[in-house]
């Protein structure tokens, strides 16, 4: 482009010029002509002087002006973003699953059970921090870390019953800070959490999770991945695809009903387990690893582990990791090490979803 406007404004000066100059001398001023005859020697230096200047002029001139036109004065066309409302922003590449353990309280706060199995974690792994977020703190980070998707601020607002914001915040504090998540009713066994992924899968593994359903069941059963215990690095593409498809079902609940998200009965909710649970999240990772892999993912692939898999960058555990007690193993059946046992005190298994402010101890 350049070159095409730098040859343009010489075809067109130069012509100019020219007609110019013999315009002065032979048309209209004839005094010029003889002063060039008579005094040949100095007109013919200040002629040469002015025609040097003039090509000067005509030839370095615009090498100087049009850059700075074009760098400076013409503004670069932006296009609008489709995804400006639906794209996460993105996170800093990290390595390794932090060392923090998200914990999320109720209006209880901490029973005594509670802080002994807190305990059982944190004094086995002494290098890990510990983060608890409440209902008020939970959504002041939801609206200041979320704040460019306003989609998921209002939906996660909005949602009547702890227990739906409880599932949603765990999954938003995996995507943005990463790290790993626990109920407050699970504790740590014998082997230090830095331990729980093997040493061939650690640079790999960006989100680690383990069967709750897998092995002994009989008849047809729904596979689940647990979510009382989930570890991740942030800004996991498979954690975006559980985020994207809890908004989606939030969608079509209220589409459903003809209702908003805040005027939800629990009633119209249904499965919690579906609906923000634990086969939400499996679904949601189970999608973005077909997307990811194409044809070289199969399901059946990672039914009955006796063993961790590494499927692309998700890492799943066998059952006896995060659920022993979920499933049924016969005593020849190849069984590492429970890494966590889940106590199932779950308090939100009633008709408001969520615990009272009633002291428990």
């Amino acid at each position: 482009m350049f070159v095409l406007a730098y040859t343009s404004y010489l075809l067109g000066v130069f012509p100019l010029l020219v007609s110019l100059y013999c315009y002065v001398l032979s048309c209209h001023k004839p005094n010029v002509v003889l002063m060039f005859l008579s005094k040949r020697h100095s007109a013919l230096k200040l002629s040469s002087a002015a025609t040097v200047i003039a090509l000067v002029l005509i030839f370095f001139f615009p090498l100087y002006i049009w850059p700075v036109i074009d760098e400076k004065t013409i503004p670069t066309p932006v296009l609008p973003s489709r995804t400006t409302t639906s794209a996460l922003k993105t996170i800093p590449l990290v390595t390794a699953i932090p060392e923090r353990i998200w914990y999320k309280l109720g209006p209880r706060g901490v029973t005594k059970k509670a802080q002994e199995w807190i305990d059982s974690c944190l004094h086995k792994n002494p290098t890990y921090k510990s983060e608890f977020m409440t209902d008020l703190s939970g959504d002041a980070y939801v609206k200041e870390k979320f704040s460019h998707r306003p989609d998921i601020v209002e939906a996660f607002l909005a949602l009547p019953f702890p227990i739906l914001k409880a599932d949603f915040l765990r999954y938003l504090l995996l995507f943005n800070e990463g790290g790993i998540y626990s109920d407050l009713d699970v504790s740590c066994e014998d082997t230090p959490i830095r331990d729980w992924i093997p040493a061939q899968y650690k640079k790999d593994a960006s989100i680690v999770v383990g069967w709750e359903f897998d092995v002994g069941w009989k008849g047809p059963f729904v596979r689940q991945f647990a979510t009382w215990t989930i570890m991740a690095r942030p800004g996991s593409p498979h954690m975006s695809m559980v985020l994207d498809d809890i908004l989606e079902a939030l969608r079509e609940k209220t589409k459903e009903h003809n209702t908003t998200i805040a005027d939800m009965t629990w009633s119209m909710v249904g499965d919690v387990v579906d609906l923000t649970g634990p086969r939400r999240m499996t679904r949601g990772i189970l999608k973005s690893l077909k997307a990811t892999l194409g044809d070289k993912f199969n399901e059946e692939d990672i039914a009955g582990l006796s063993e961790p898999k590494l499927v692309g960058d998700v890492l799943i555990l066998p059952g006896y990791s995060f659920a022993l007690s979920s499933n049924h193993y016969k005593p020849e059946d190849t069984q590492g090490p429970a890494l966590v046992t889940h106590h199932y005190d779950g308090s939100w298994k009633n008709d408001h979803g969520g615990e009272t402010a009633d002291l428990v101890p």
